[in-house]
């Protein structure tokens, strides 16, 4: 079976992405690109033809990477799994069976592909956009409509809109896959036995989901010897002139696995400058940092709960704001920035440090739990019996 991927949204990034770069060549991806570069991987294990289109790096990137003899080969295949941009340069056969497709890419008619079987809507937002456009690329094509949801919360957020497809497309089915983390990585940083750093904090989602909290509340905790490593895959500037401040950017899973392995906390307050407190609809990165033993200290919405209760440190709400409305929300503004809040994770960090027996109760199971639920051949194995549930009409 021949497989395409379009996945979009990281035209800025460290270096093109594939399975290689991404695990040890300096390439930072978001979740989306890492499970979706996963799961294309085992699909091709199983004997399949996977082609994975993304976007071209912005020009600067771009130039600086060719500079470097690090442009981009449209046509190359790493892991199994051909790489190409959305033209789908240098892939000779353009007709495929599926197509997986996510995020806010809507140009299904002019894709320059044909789809003979069946369309995959991977949904990894708490928002399904192109919904008119998928109703007409599925009917006007004759195909299948696969929908996959990758947490309950985020099943419930975006229902009315499944409703809708599962009412216009006659032969669509919905499931919910949860993302995979990229265990051989994982497994092997551990393997070195890395040691833990006494007050070395992390912060490795994007910087716009709370960066600045966390850093102010390292900031007011005044540790002598604490640690802060700043990582954004989106190659954001950050400006914190703070002796303890390490500002690293975009790297490779191998060298970021490496740093939370050492780290004790992944302090992430959710606020954004965009006035919302951020929801996520599944957390590659509260995943990855559970499994090499650096403790979450975030606020338990979204996925969160759903998918690491017991391995996080919950923080208390911020004053004046209302976590069971948020929580049946897709998007909270906060336009009065009451998540903005440090003091309560000032609060649970020094908890956790008077603690040690609940802190090491929470990190005793943590990484045999995500390695167990979440690695990428089990998840990986309920993709391909999605896929044959859809083809096969059930």
């Amino acid at each position: 079976m021949r497989i395409a991927f379009i996945v979009i949204g990281n035209s800025r990034r460290s270096n093109y992405l594939n399975g290689e770069t991404l695990r040890y060549g300096g390439g930072g991806g978001s979740g989306t690109d890492t499970s979706s570069i996963l799961i294309a991987e085992y699909l091709a294990s199983q004997g399949h033809e996977v082609v994975f289109a993304s976007e071209r790096l912005e020009p600067h990137l771009d130039k600086k990477l060719e500079s470097l003899g690090l442009g981009f080969e449209p046509g190359k295949n790493v892991r199994g799994v051909c790489y190409t941009d959305i033209h789908f340069t240098n892939v000779p056969n353009k007709e495929f069976d599926i197509l997986v497709n996510s995020l806010w890419f809507v140009d299904y008619k002019n894709i320059p592909i044909k789809i003979s079987k069946g369309l995959i809507y991977w949904s990894h937002m708490q928002w399904i956009y192109g919904v008119g456009e998928i109703i007409d690329f599925v009917n006007t094509n004759n195909l299948k409509l696969g929908i996959v949801n990758i947490s309950e919360w985020e099943k419930k957020m975006n229902q009315n809109v499944v409703n809708t497809l599962l009412n216009n497309c006659k032969d669509t089915i919905s499931t919910i896959i949860p993302n995979p983390i990229m265990d051989d990585v994982i497994n092997e940083v551990l393997l070195n036995n890395p040691k833990k750093k006494k007050h070395k904090f992390i912060f490795h989602a994007a910087w716009a989901r709370g960066g600045d909290v966390a850093v102010e509340a390292v900031r007011k905790l005044n540790f002598k010897d604490c640690e802060f490593h700043a990582f954004d895959y989106l190659l954001a500037t950050h400006a914190h002139s703070d002796s303890f401040f390490k500002l690293h950017n975009s790297v490779d899973k191998k060298t970021l696995f490496t740093h939370l392995a050492e780290s004790e906390y992944f302090i992430y307050p959710l606020y954004t400058p965009y006035q919302d407190v951020h929801k996520d609809t599944f957390s590659c990165v509260v995943a990855e940092a559970i499994a090499l033993g650096c403790i979450p200290v975030t606020y338990p919405l979204g996925a969160l709960p759903e998918n690491f209760d017991g391995y996080c440190a919950w923080l208390d709400f911020p004053p004046g704001s209302d976590p069971n409305k948020m929580q049946n929300e897709p998007l909270s503004k906060d336009i009065d920035g009451i998540f903005k809040y440090s003091d309560n994770i000032v609060s649970k960090v020094k908890f956790l440090e008077e603690n040690p027996e609940f802190k090491n109760k929470i990190l005793e199971n943590g990484k045999e739990y995500i390695l167990e639920k979440f690695n990428k051949n089990k998840v990986g194995d309920m993709w391909v019996k999605f896929i044959n549930s859809l083809l096969d009409g059930q």
